[in-house]
């Protein structure tokens, strides 16, 4: 033979075998399972978190993002734009169907929360993780870290000693696909006109956050969620391409809601109903581009009670752990306890535990890394750990000191001025001679924050004391506070710094006000520089300035209202 007809058959035997794996890939879809019905009292709801439209660096609108959920077959959407509730008007159903309901993802210098179930606040959050979960906890939001082990270094969630009872983003669109590679990228490049579905599912592999979770679930409850990230675009470099879309995210991973009661078409009580069951734990994350995955169940039972994810059951006798539903052929489920492995069954898993612990269930498909089901944990706990971990879910209590000197009365002897720039209304006459809450004079800062413009960037409000001041020793400031209505603010303390161009360096944490009086202690450990390039150490012998700022970064441009500050002191 020929090497001409050797080579003439190769090209022939490599379009055939090309030929039949386009056809696989094309021909490719989710895997079956039996009509299995799931005998257990709750309605499945499947949405999807963690979305971005062009009120943040998302792609598509809320109505782009509603018509794409109905195509995929959802029932509800969580969208979160950075740092915003722009989109707070287009909550509740729209024409699809579909119930929006609007949250925000919080930047902060731990990560990243995505926040729901707030109201639009009339300060912004300062930056810091604690006073974010703080305001979240007063603004009644449910919130989790997001993308918390993200292959980039700026999005990781390092909170992870954080009070409250935050949750946790265990399987996260975005950081898969960072985590996969150039190489498997342009393979899913390739693919995804052939097969969307088949090309995304390929990128995932197990979540590296489980590990995190497992880690947090020993201190306390945590409820986890899936998030997509979805933000419609994919922008290499300068262009702007406009996928994956929506709709082919959304097929990918959905989370499965246990409710009560069907939806009823009423916005805000179903919005309440699927928010309180993602806070309870009452969930599972199913990746239902691989099978279906709304008939999954995980149920504990003991003399005739029932119990589901997210439940806490006493421990104190045996408990009959139950999961199944309808799966694939051939699928594994794993039962966890405190992380580690206890039972695995290729059929229903039906196992008796008599250990108290967190118990969770993992489903895996052979053949695929992630997990196709991943369940929330119920908890059989005695009632000394049930407390204690009650007791680490709460929020610490404030810091609260006496002033052991006092720094400024605030009357006309005061060494404060009234300093704000052209763009912003600010009264000059800053001392309020009866405004205290003893009848005593107090320092306020009345203004109207200007709008940002390209003469002025920063529109601000300030009182600002540029007296040298010795406070070596001393723990932090004292002063008392109250507002017209609930703001943040910045306070500042900046020292000499010969290292940098001001010959000084800031120092700064937010405060929040309210409409009570109440006494503030910010301790100096608190504070956090303003310039990275320093040595990172406020020297409290040589302050060189005390200033109480309002920006646009602690209250939205064009808010107006009253600061009152009363008796500035240390401790």
């Amino acid at each position: 033979m020929s090497r001409r007809t050797i080579a003439r058959w190769l090209a022939i035997i490599l379009l055939l075998a090309g030929t039949v794996l386009v056809w696989r890939i094309v021909a490719w879809h989710p895997l079956s399972v039996p009509d299995t019905a799931v005998t257990d009292r709750f309605v499945r709801v499947s949405g999807v978190a963690h979305i971005h439209t062009t009120h943040s660096d998302g792609g598509g609108t809320v109505a782009d993002i509603e018509s794409a959920a109905a195509a995929a077959g959802l029932d509800f959407v969580i969208v979160t734009d950075h740092n915003s509730l722009a989109a707070k008007p287009r909550e509740g159903y729209g024409d699809t169907g579909v119930l929006t309901i609007v949250g925000t993802e919080i930047s902060n210098h731990e990560g990243h929360l995505l926040a729901v179930g707030l109201p639009a606040p009339t300060y912004r959050f300062s930056g810091d993780g604690l006073d974010t979960l703080r305001d979240l906890d007063d603004l009644g939001s449910l919130s989790f870290a997001a993308h918390p082990e993200s292959p980039r270094e700026d999005l990781r969630w390092t909170g992870w000693s954080l009070p409250g009872d935050w949750g946790i983003e265990i399987l996260n669109g975005d950081s898969q696909w960072r985590a996969a590679g150039w190489t498997s990228l342009l393979g899913t490049a390739l693919l995804y006109p052939l097969n969307s579905d088949y090309s995304l599912l390929r990128l995932l592999r197990r979540p590296a956050a489980l590990s995190r979770w497992d880690d947090l679930l020993a201190r306390r409850h945590v409820p986890a969620i899936a998030g997509a990230d979805a933000h419609g675009t994919l922008r290499p470099a300068a262009a702007t391409l406009p996928l994956p879309t929506y709709e082919a995210v959304f097929r990918i991973a959905q989370n499965y809601v246990l409710l009560e009661q069907p939806l009823s078409g009423n916005a805000p009580a179903d919005t309440a109903a699927i928010l309180a069951a993602l806070a309870r734990g009452r969930a599972y994350i199913g990746v239902g581009a691989l099978a279906p995955a709304d008939r999954f169940f995980f149920l504990a039972e003991r003399d005739g009670s029932r119990w589901t994810m997210g439940d806490t059951v006493a421990s104190g006798g045996p408990v009959q752990l139950q999961a199944g539903g309808a799966r694939p052929a051939n699928a594994r489920i794993t039962l966890y306890r405190n992380g580690v492995t206890v039972a695995t069954a290729d059929g229903p898993l039906d196992t008796r535990v008599t250990e108290p612990g967190v118990y969770r269930v993992e489903v895996q498909v052979p053949g695929w890394d992630v997990p196709w089901v991943v369940s929330n944990p119920i908890y059989v706990l005695t009632e000394p750990e049930r407390a204690r971990r009650a007791r680490a879910a709460e929020l610490p209590a404030p810091v609260v000191a006496e002033a052991a000197a006092i720094l400024d009365s605030f009357d006309r002897d005061s060494t404060f001025v009234a300093t704000a720039d052209d763009s912003t209304r600010q009264d000059v006459q800053f001392i309020d001679p009866d405004g205290g809450p003893d009848g005593s004079s107090v320092a306020r800062i009345a203004f109207r924050l200007g709008e940002p413009s390209t003469e002025h960037p920063s529109p601000f409000a300030s009182l600002a004391s540029y007296q040298s001041r010795d406070l070596a020793g001393r723990n932090g400031l004292v002063f008392s506070l109250r507002s017209d209505d609930t703001y943040r603010f910045w306070v500042q303390v900046r020292d000499r710094n010969p290292e940098t161009l001001e010959g000084t360096e800031s120092w700064f944490a937010s405060v929040k006000t309210g409409n009570a009086w109440r006494t503030v202690t910010l301790p100096f450990t608190r504070l956090r520089s303003d310039d990275p390039h320093t040595d990172g150490t406020l020297d409290l012998a040589d302050i060189e300035a005390i200033v109480f700022l309002v920006d646009i970064g602690a209250v939205p441009p064009g808010t107006e209202g009253v600061i009152w500050i009363d008796d500035l002191g240390v401790y």
